[in-house]
């Protein structure tokens, strides 16, 4: 015999309405593999309507499906238990439907429903009812695929404003409660649980009305909410952590109570992802994220509870020494895993601990400010980074007098080039090697590069990287590499001209300075090289090569140009030799823009346009940056020059027209726009434009012609179904409006426009005032600035008695 015990957790689990619309892709896919039908909505009748109520044997009465045959319109209900959560009314329905079909659809419905639930319960943790890792995961994903879209901008996307199918940026937030195992051995594990369900409601309570709180694993919680930046990550964890210190949680047996801490770490993207990690795949970053904000909430946990860590925070100021090396070195705790560069140069401070592990006495800076008693003892350069830790040289010493400890603490100095000396091998022939290659460390070349720069009127400089000679996270074999970067010298010297001055400048980078010689004399000789290296060392070699004279730059910026002209190199799909020029400056600016550095990109973005007044992607990128600052004759005149060069340029064409509608000429923004079309008949953003225009004119036929035919393009069906549902409004079409509403909110979950309406027509019809009220308050999160949003959820409240919640609402609004 057995016996089902079922947990109270699980039981607990119920479907709310809102779930109805959460899961309309699953309900929709569910209904149309026994009911076929041409459109459908979802309803949520404050009451139960009186044609779906069968009377029973028992006297009572029974939910069952309804068909008006004239309208070719069924009407199903969503129960479970007896409550009514929603009718799912399908139109179209094809067939004879007898009253044996509508009992059976009656079954299936509840089978539906079942399913749904077990969803559900596939996606929440039972215990605190929050979304479970898979569903952060998934959520996190979509995230980050949103942001790719609009991440760059040679994409339309990127001149929108307001509401978007596309999101500017993602936050993660991770925390954990302090002290956690210690409360389960102390009070059980039942008041442990207990904890947690409390501090999930807290979470729930605190964080963003469109945010997802997930729990991750025991007691780690976590908050994922787009258009996050590290400004409001900060402020949220610091709401979040005053609202748990307010906390009291008793445990019923004794009457003991207890404080409560979280200890939080967070990570934001695409701000703190660089380089190659934006180029991953969406699952990789997906993953890559998870990773980052884990490591910032361990690095906050391991300062102390109640600590709130950035991820970005984590290498400016979380660095440790933790173990003196031979030849003037120290190993250091920060590693390629917090991003770490060779070359980042940081400042050592004496630990604000003694030496019998208590905290040093505060102090009083002239300032007046309160500070740790800290000595400033040496500044020191990352040589050698692995996986957690990095090797470090000793550049400056401070004070001779005090030297450096382990668990003295690192604060970055400034983002520099990959700088590394070379590792001495026990090897008499390598030396002699060196020596006669004259192959400065990278202690000397740094020291002679002043000197070096300053004898030459003109010259080249080039940076050799091996690429994946330092990638392990395990220690690497050190005389394999230093071989490798020896006879990589020697190939330098001889493929480079004669002596070349020589030097390294980082662990797996060389650096060759070439006196009289630009670098496009060079190239020819730099691309032999890069392909010879790569057959004889069998590993990829890139170089990044700049010259001097070039543009305004001095010969201090050389270094750095040519470091950029190395990162362009390795985004290449061949190794290969770039030289610096107006696209490395173009990549640089792309880099700033993705972080959402608008002002650094669009100075970036004129350089380009210096060294290269036709290079029309950076152009169009500098026109993208005046638009989002506003400045928009400034980016017409930019969109307007590339069309004078190229007129068949698509993507200057749609941002002039974009430009035009932002300055009020609809007009040429018409006109603009019907030139995209006669370049690419599919340009969906161009389409939706004309739609828009046609629809201000009041031609409602003719929008609707361009939203249905922007609607079969690939990608376009998510964007058009809240313009179509407009346009239903506008002519009295209630059933078609909220079916392309629901539809929006398919494709786009945060689409605050269509929660809006949708919202709007829940109250107008007199449905439940509830649902209405959360799509408001998910609406009014999203777009804030928007007076009507409130304006409907100020409805929603009173719908159900709530005049005080009401009010604040309206005062919120302004």
């Amino acid at each position: 015999m057995i016996f089902n015990t079922l947990d109270a957790t699980e039981t607990s689990m119920r479907l709310e309405r809102q779930d109805l619309i959460t899961f309309e892709p699953e309900l929709r896919a569910a209904m149309s593999r026994f009911l076929p039908f041409s459109s459908y909505g979802l309803y949520f009748p404050a009451s139960l309507p009186t044609d779906m109520l069968v009377a029973d044997s028992q006297g009572g009465h029974q939910i069952f499906p309804v068909y008006h045959a004239q309208e070719k319109k069924a009407l199903l209900p969503l129960h479970r238990h007896g409550e009514l959560l929603g009718v799912f009314v399908a139109r179209g329905v094809r067939g004879r439907v007898t009253k044996t079909m509508l009992h059976l659809w009656s079954c299936l419905c509840g089978q539906i429903m079942d399913n749904l639930l077990l969803h559900k319960k596939t996606r929440t943790d039972p215990l605190t009812g929050l979304a479970n890792s898979i569903c952060l995961e998934e959520t996190l994903s979509r995230e980050i695929r949103l942001v790719h879209r609009g991440l760059w901008p040679d994409t339309p996307i990127s001149l929108e404003d307001g509401i978007s199918e596309y999101s500017a940026s993602v936050g993660l937030i991770c925390l954990d409660v302090d002290g956690f195992s210690r409360i389960n051995e102390l009070w059980g594990y039942q008041f442990g649980d207990i904890v947690l369900r409390d501090l999930a409601r807290v979470a729930v309570r605190v964080a963003p009305e469109q945010a997802i709180c997930a729990r991750l694993r025991e007691d780690t919680l976590a908050i994922c909410f787009s258009g996050a930046t590290t400004t409001k990550c900060q402020e949220l964890a610091s709401a979040l952590l005053r609202e748990v210190g307010k906390m009291e949680c008793e445990n019923k047996i004794n009457g003991e109570k207890i404080a409560l801490s979280v200890s939080q770490g967070y990570v934001t993207y695409p701000q703190d992802f660089h380089g190659r990690q934006l180029r991953k795949s969406v699952r990789e970053q997906t993953g890559l994220m998870l990773e980052k904000a884990a490591r910032a909430l361990h690095n906050a946990q391991e300062q102390g509870p109640g600590r709130i860590r950035a991820f970005s925070g984590i290498l400016r100021e979380s660095g440790v020494v933790l173990e003196i090396l031979p030849m003037n070195r120290i190993l250091v705790s920060l590693g390629r895993s917090v991003d770490a560069r060779e070359g980042q140069r940081f400042l050592v401070w004496s630990s604000i601990l003694d030496s019998e592990n208590r905290a040093l006495p505060e102090i009083s800076t002239p300032s007046g400010r309160k500070g740790m008693s800290r000595v400033c003892k040496a500044e020191v350069q990352l040589v050698e980074v692995r996986g957690d830790t990095s090797v470090a040289e000793i550049i400056l010493l401070h004070d001779p007098g005090s030297s450096i400890l382990p668990e003295d603490q690192l604060t970055i100095l400034r983002t520099g080039s990959r700088n590394e000396a070379g590792e001495d091998v026990e090897d008499q022939a390598f030396r002699d090697a060196v020596l006669e290659l004259q192959l400065m460390t990278s202690r000397e070349f740094i020291k002679q590069w002043v000197d070096l720069r300053q004898q030459y009127g003109r010259f080249s400089l080039i940076l050799l990287h091996l690429e994946g000679v330092s990638n392990e996270t395990e220690s690497v074999d050190h005389a394999d590499v230093e071989r490798k970067m020896l006879a990589l010298a020697t190939l330098a010297s001889d493929k480079l001209g004669p002596r070349p001055v020589m030097g390294r400048f980082s662990f797996s980078t060389l650096a060759c300075l070439i006196p009289e010689k630009s670098a496009a004399d060079l190239h020819p000789s730099a691309n032999d090289l890069i392909r010879t290296a790569g057959e004889v060392l069998l590993c990829p070699v890139y170089a990044g090569m700049a010259d001097y004279p070039f543009l305004a730059y001095s010969k201090a910026d050389i270094l750095d140009n040519c470091r950029k002209a190395l990162e362009h190199a390795m985004m290449l799909p061949e190794p290969s030799a770039v030289e610096f020029c107006s696209t490395s400056l173009t990549v640089s600016a792309d880099r700033y823009f993705s972080s959402g550095d608008i002002y650094s990109a669009l100075e970036e973005y004129k350089t380009a346009l210096l060294a290269d007044e036709l290079n029309h992607l950076a152009r169009n990128s500098l026109g993208v940056c005046y638009a989002r600052l506003g400045k928009y004759p400034e980016a017409l005149a930019q969109f307007t020059a590339i069309l004078n060069q190229n007129p068949k340029d698509i993507m200057a064409s749609y941002n002039q027209g974009h430009t035009f509608l932002k300055l009020g000429e609809q007009d040429r923004a018409r006109q603009a726009f019907l030139r995209c079309l006669e370049l690419d008949t599919k340009h969906v953003f161009s389409l939706i434009r004309l739609g828009q225009l046609a629809e201000q004119d009041e031609s409602l036929d003719a929008a609707r012609e361009y939203f249905e035919q922007a609607k079969t393009m690939p990608g376009g069906e998510g964007l058009t179904h809240r313009h179509l549902a407009r346009l239903d409004l506008r002519q009295g079409d209630l059933e078609g409006a909220r079916e392309h509403l629901h539809q929006a909110l398919v494709h786009n979950s945060r689409d605050a426009l269509a929660m809006h309406l949708l919202a709007k027509m829940y109250l107008e019809q007199g449905e439940d005032p509830e649902i209405a009220e959360t799509l408001a308050r998910q609406s009014v999160a999203l777009w804030p600035e928007q007076r009507s949003f409130w304006e409907v959820l100020a409805r929603a409240l009173e719908g159900q008695g709530r005049d005080d919640e009401a009010r604040l609402a309206r005062e919120r609004s302004g």
